[in-house]
């Protein structure tokens, strides 16, 4: 008689037995596990897969570029912000625009440093929208729409 007592299960393609002696089953003690895949690198495949296929459904590699990308325009346009459009600002408002502020009833508001962001804010708006314009990015869902309205 043996002194083993084992469980196969069978999940996803892949066979878990789980082999414990009499001794540690009556003791409650955590058994010892062994994995046996028929083929292991489908069932790596099989996870690869899934995972690739998340990765093209949820468009995460769309948003991972679009965030980089945003990120390099964010400095471009502050660059030119900085290095064009605040120096006739300064000429219209007189003095660096970031510095001014204003002082009502013993509180100081710093209007300067709000103009500059929104001014930055609009040109990076401007800045994506001629992007999107030039390139035709904004065409690149009509054919799914179409596609979708063909179906119905």
């Amino acid at each position: 008689m043996t002194d083993k007592l084992s469980e196969t299960h069978d999940l996803d393609g892949a066979k878990v037995t789980i082999q414990r002696t009499k001794k540690h089953a009556e003791s409650h003690q955590h058994p010892h596990i062994t994995v046996l895949l028929d083929d292991p690198q489908d069932a790596v495949r099989n996870q690869v897969g899934g995972f690739v296929n998340f990765l093209r459904e949820k468009a995460v590699v769309g948003l991972a570029v679009g965030f980089i990308v945003g990120q390099q325009a964010q400095g471009l346009i502050k660059q030119l912000v900085d290095s064009f459009i605040n120096p006739w600002l300064n000429i219209i408002v007189g003095s660096k625009l970031q510095e001014r502020t204003a002082t009502i009833g013993g509180e100081t508001f710093t209007w300067g440093k709000f103009v500059y962001v929104f001014v930055n804010f609009l040109f990076v708006l401007l800045a994506i929208y001629v992007i999107i314009k030039i390139l035709k990015l904004d065409k690149l869902d009509i054919k799914n729409e179409v596609k979708a309205k063909k179906k119905k």
